[in-house]
């Protein structure tokens, strides 16, 4: 219900800004349905679980990506072709974490400037490009609060989530990365999932693959910058990951061309 509010919220806030439905998804959908795994990464980092912060934005982007490749093509045939800029940025970004992971097994703090410059980047070549002049139709079904009401009860939902994930990984036995990857990135994509899905059954194209690449290259980049600048980023077994990334985000080039 809370992604329900928060998605009909972000169409009336996108409609009085003259965003298109693509912008919408890119701009406020993307960021917010990844506040959880901001909040999420963040403490872990700063309680020297750096594994466990960038296990959950792996693991979150992988069965985010996972579930958008399953759903599109049940939805759409087209129009993924103007999300291939945001597609080549991800691609790029997944590459240049596999190379740093060559270099490094404890992220340097400088590291970090090198995910940010790609952010900017990304921030201000979408910016300067036209968009779509189509602003995006909504209601105003709920009050513009009710989207931050929205976002604290699907951050206080994550948090429950994340003590279950906790006891399960002590009980498997299993790694850092491996119970974050696992278990807090499957916690942490669920709003995104969620969202995913409500705007694909409102018929909001635009707003659900926006959403995606937004929040992937997000979480890829300038939540990777603030963990690293922290300090405590590790890629320690997280090869795997990489590698994962890297061919879904090949996949999803391959997408933009083939539902052009």
């Amino acid at each position: 219900m809370a992604g329900d509010i928060f998605l009909d919220v972000s169409y009336s806030v996108g409609k009085s800004f003259s965003f298109s439905e693509k912008y919408v998804g890119l701009f406020i959908v993307g960021f917010a349905a990844i506040v959880d795994e901001i909040a999420m990464s963040v403490m872990a980092a700063v309680e020297n679980q750096g594994a466990v912060s960038f296990g959950t934005i792996q693991g979150s982007n992988a069965i985010t990506l996972l579930a958008f490749f399953i759903l599109i093509p049940l939805y759409y045939k087209s129009g993924i072709s103007k999300f291939r800029l945001d597609a080549y940025v991800v691609t790029a970004t997944a590459i240049i974490l596999l190379i740093l992971s060559f270099y490094f097994i404890k992220v340097p703090y400088y590291i970090g400037f090198i995910t940010l410059a790609v952010f900017l980047f990304y921030i201000v070549k979408k910016s300067k490009s036209p968009g779509s002049k189509n602003v995006i139709v909504a209601e105003e079904s709920y009050p513009s609060y009710f989207g931050i009401l929205a976002i604290i009860v699907i951050v206080l939902a994550s948090y429950n989530m994340i003590d279950a994930a906790l006891i399960i990984s002590e009980v498997l036995k299993i790694t850092a990365f491996l119970s974050s990857f696992f278990l807090l990135g499957f916690f942490g994509s669920l709003p995104e999932i969620i969202m995913l899905s409500i705007s694909l059954k409102d018929q909001r194209k635009n707003v659900s693959i926006g959403l995606i690449t937004g929040s992937t290259l997000y979480k890829e980049t300038i939540l990777f910058s603030i963990i690293a600048f922290i300090g405590t980023l590790t890629f320690q077994d997280s090869f795997f990951s990489l590698i994962l990334m890297m061919i879904f985000s090949v996949v999803l080039i391959i997408y933009t061309f083939i539902f052009s």
